[in-house]
């Protein structure tokens, strides 16, 4: 395995519990953290990109009734999903836990979408966050592309899977740490924007090290890291 597996594999650990029976897999080769949370992450960052970072800045009010439902629904899915798993009451798969992380991921980004762009962009509140067909649909297309390379997963494509859930990894913890510093300290201006970007930058590799020494302490060790030949099942 080289350097870059083994980094992506070190940084899974300081977030998931690793456990490769709950891996996604592209052919022989596993992602570096659970299905539940690969679908989580990469359903809540596609979606805060395009409804704030892309396009939607200016949007900064809550979604229509009708959205906010769906939005509730995927995260009962998510709690649904979860307990009752974990408490046994029945046997889940790697299909249900992606789509379930999908779902809460994607019922979680659209509200707090409506506040990054409130607080970080200084977005119109009056005007609703997926209040256009036009945002709506492009937000569904995102999501349903960022979805469909790991529900099909393609070897060819597994560097691909690979960075695109880094990123999402990375950016759902630096934007959350950004929204926090700007609820924390209100005030916009584009000097403040940078050197608040920087600190949520600096919080993100803060929280990664803290939850890795911690992970690590409470495991007695690092992680497990398979190899590439190591074959396990699919969903």
């Amino acid at each position: 395995m080289g350097v870059w597996d083994r980094c992506l594999w070190e940084l899974g650990f300081a977030i998931c519990h690793q456990q490769l029976e709950r891996m996604l897999r592209f052919g022989e080769r596993p992602l570096f953290v659970c299905a539940r949370d690969t679908g989580l992450f990469i359903s809540f960052f596609g979606l805060l990109l395009a409804l704030s970072f892309l396009r939607g800045e200016k949007r900064a009010g809550m979604p229509p009734p009708a959205v906010g439902l769906l939005c509730i629904a995927g995260i009962l899915f998510l709690a649904w999903e979860g307990l009752t798993g974990y408490l046994g009451w029945r046997e889940s798969t790697n299909l249900l836990r992606f789509l379930s992380g999908a779902a809460g991921g994607a019922g979680l980004a659209v509200p707090l979408a409506a506040l990054v762009n409130r607080e970080v962009w200084g977005g119109d509140v009056s005007r609703r966050v997926t209040g256009g067909p036009g945002d709506y649909l492009f937000a569904s297309a995102v999501l349903l592309a960022a979805s469909a390379l790991y529900l099909l997963r393609p070897s060819s494509l597994f560097r691909l899977a690979q960075l695109w859930l880094l990123a999402s990894i990375l950016g759902t913890i630096w934007t959350l740490n950004l929204l926090l510093v700007f609820l924390l300290k209100p005030g916009r201006g584009s000097d403040r924007r940078k050197a608040r970007m920087f600190t949520a930058l600096f919080l993100l590799a803060l929280e990664l090290a803290a939850s890795y020494g911690l992970h690590r302490l409470l495991a007695g060790g690092g992680p497990v890291i398979p190899f590439a030949s190591i074959l396990g099942r699919h969903f």
